[in-house]
């Protein structure tokens, strides 16, 4: 990003009141929400698409960030 740590971390906090790695997980965890609701995607496919090589590691990351699992959530 041509930029230090620093400079983005301080870019993240004054746009988004929050933190370079918390953004990009709300972001990652918003497209599967949309995923999961406006689609037939099994959910290993919907992690796929938000970058999780592996479901489970997706359902761990989803069940952090939701406190329920993506096939939880869907229904």
């Amino acid at each position: 990003m041509a930029c230090s740590e620093r400079t983005l971390t301080r870019a993240c906090l004054d746009a988004a009141g929050i933190g370079p790695k918390a953004f990009i997980a709300v972001r990652v965890t918003l497209e599967a929400k949309r995923l999961l609701v406006h689609t037939e995607l099994p959910v290993g496919a919907v992690g796929a698409r938000v970058g999780f090589d592996h479901a489970t590691n997706f359902v761990k990351f989803f069940r952090g960030a939701e406190g329920c699992t993506p096939g939880e959530f869907r229904r």
